[in-house]
């Protein structure tokens, strides 16, 4: 049991942190990137925590959960262990990162700080499809019970979205900033 935990980490370890299957692995490279790379850090425990919760053992689910607990108050990032990631899972900065367990992601997932993936209501039966390739930028937001991003598709930064996205696109939220004067009857006075 305990070596297939290992096992399975150890290939997204391998891709995720070495840089592909291509490369040899060797402890000590993998050790000497964890230890200086923050995002590095958070993806061997994240991928320990991913393989215990998926065996069939209550003891190393209950294991995974709780490491996968202490990993989100130590680095800031919530990915429920119920969402199913594919291999090559990048995390550019390791904060405010939310990912709902009902999300179920393909390959090479990129994604930047202070990001949500998450549903709108309680229900068991919603589901987040996103397909391989996607990247989705900082302070991006997604929310919906029923919604699918196909393969290769953009979010920009700051964007929200609520409906599907088809393969191969770039999707961004504009937004219009506006200047006023400051008028100290109706907004109070500034601090001195």
């Amino acid at each position: 049991m305990l070596l297939d935990i290992f096992r399975s980490a150890k290939r997204y370890w391998h891709i995720e942190i070495l840089g592909g299957l291509d490369k040899p692995f060797r402890w000590k490279r993998l050790y000497q990137k964890c230890q200086r790379i923050n995002r590095y850090r958070y993806l061997f425990w994240f991928r320990l925590a991913y393989a215990m919760h998926q065996q069939d053992s209550k003891f190393w689910r209950r294991r995974g959960k709780l490491l996968n607990e202490r990993i989100s108050r130590q680095f800031n990032v919530e990915i429920m262990l119920g969402a199913a990631i594919g291999e090559g899972l990048w995390i550019a900065h390791p904060n405010g990162i939310v990912i709902t367990s009902h999300a179920i992601i393909g390959k090479n997932f990129k994604i930047w700080q202070n990001c949500t993936l998450g549903i709108k209501g309680q229900s068991d039966t919603a589901v987040l499809r996103i397909g391989e390739g996607v990247r989705i930028h900082a302070h991006a937001c997604i929310i919906s019970d029923d919604l699918e991003l196909g393969d290769n598709v953009i979010i920009g930064a700051g964007a929200f979205v609520n409906k599907s996205i088809p393969a191969n696109h770039l999707y961004i939220t504009r937004s219009v900033g506006e200047m006023r004067e400051y008028d100290p009857d109706s907004m109070g006075r500034l601090q001195s």
